[in-house]
């Protein structure tokens, strides 16, 4: 049994990730509870209120802060002083040279919290698992996050961003779908994403027969990174049922060259899912470049957009006046030609 509940993060268009899970523990047979990211400050909350509410209980086993951007450490503070959280996972960004930078000083105030409620606090990096081998951390490995960690310190300021606002405009003044999905144009990841988004925790949970791989904002050299990590230590790297697209959809977390080393190259014939989460009020993400190129590879894509969203295995609880919901359909690609 699993359930993987997506939460909404942010409605003026800027996205974020608030993720809670329950699960069968295979070590012990009871209920895991996890938590990924918990979106802005006021998204703590709402992700409490979930918990308590669909999964029964005030105790979660780990939290994981995948970086400390605020739309997802912003509301941990939250789930840690209202839930009784055993062990917390994050980055130490002081720790690895990062101490300047400006999340160094959240990261530093979520740990003394978490300490001071008794929350264990570990440095998720590759090789880290928990629930008895059924969670593990594939990525960032030591050495790649401390070269991200001085590439941030070394970073330059970010160069005007006019272009991506007329593009959003463009996207709003048209329809986002279209009837039938065209053929793939190989594509990259637009110019990558930056050395922050770069050291998210990227982790695969294995319950129920079913491998879900969570991937925070993470771009394509840290996925490809990680990968060669799950290959190099034997681990099983057939393709997960489950996958989180990174950074809301974004061109700048995905290729076709990664996808087809991931899924496997466009066949349109598995079943797999994959969520993304969205801003209500968001007219940029999800590409659809990258959308379409998920469906191609047999993914069935669903986005939050305002609303809590779940993937449930077999024997999962019914939720009164939850419904199924419709994946996203093709999209038009032709503003991002």
């Amino acid at each position: 049994m699993y359930e993987i509940d997506f939460l909404p993060v942010g409605d003026e268009g800027q996205s974020g990730d608030a993720i809670a899970a329950r699960f069968t523990r295979p070590d012990t047979g009871g209920y895991g509870y996890l938590v990924v990211d918990a979106g802005f400050q006021d998204d703590g909350e709402a992700l409490v209120e979930h918990v308590q509410t669909y999964y029964k209980t005030n105790s979660i086993d780990v939290a994981i802060v995948t970086h400390p951007d605020g739309d997802h450490i912003g509301g941990m503070g939250t789930v840690i002083r209202e839930l009784a959280v055993e062990s917390l996972l994050i980055h130490r960004l002081g720790a690895h040279g990062g101490e300047t930078l400006p999340a160094a000083a959240a990261v530093d105030d979520l740990i003394k919290l978490a300490r001071s409620r008794g929350t264990a606090v570990t440095e998720p990096f590759a090789g880290l698992s928990a629930f008895g081998g059924a969670l593990k951390v594939l990525g960032p490995d030591l050495d790649w996050y401390r070269q991200l960690v001085a590439d941030q310190v070394a970073e330059e300021p970010r160069r005007s961003t006019a272009r991506a606002g007329l593009l959003e405009a463009v996207h709003a003044a048209a329809s986002r779908f279209i009837a039938a999905l065209p053929v793939e144009v190989p594509f990259g990841d637009a110019g990558g994403t930056n050395p922050r988004n770069n050291t998210s925790v990227i982790s695969m949970l294995e319950v129920a027969g079913h491998r879900m791989f969570f991937t925070g904002d993470a771009g394509v050299p840290s996925l490809d990174r990680a990968w060669d990590w799950v290959e190099a230590s034997g681990l099983d790297a057939t393709s997960p049922q489950f996958v989180q697209i990174p950074h809301a959809g974004s061109r700048h977390n995905a290729s076709s060259a990664w996808l087809d080393r991931l899924l496997g190259e466009p066949t349109l014939s598995e079943a797999r899912t994959a969520y993304v989460s969205v801003a209500s009020k968001s007219t940029k993400h999800p590409s659809p470049r990258v959308v379409n190129a998920y469906i191609r590879r047999g993914c069935r894509v669903h986005e939050t957009r305002g609303r809590t969203i779940c993937h449930r295995g077999d024997g999962a609880p019914i939720r009164d006046a939850w419904r199924a919901i419709s994946p996203l359909e093709p999209m038009d690609e032709s503003d991002e030609e």
